[in-house]
């Protein structure tokens, strides 16, 4: 079986916006604030891809919570 590989890498701009708006960075603050786990965070941060609707879901929530919505 071969590996599928469409994972998208999400903008350095994005991932900043990301870490000035976390609330934390354990799996529950994380889940709380952008719905994702720490280990997807890591990847972020690192710069690895991540699956497109996740990179969609996560520009969207970015946008929510400048346009100050609570989550």
């Amino acid at each position: 079986m071969q590996a599928r590989h469409n994972g998208v890498h999400l903008e350095e701009d994005m991932v900043r916006q990301m870490q000035a708006l976390a609330t934390g960075r354990t799996d529950e603050a994380l889940n709380a604030r952008f719905g994702i786990s720490y280990n997807t965070w890591r990847k972020l941060l690192a710069g690895q891809p991540i699956r497109p609707s996740l990179a969609h879901r996560l520009r969207m929530r970015v946008e929510a919570l400048k346009a100050g919505e609570q989550y």
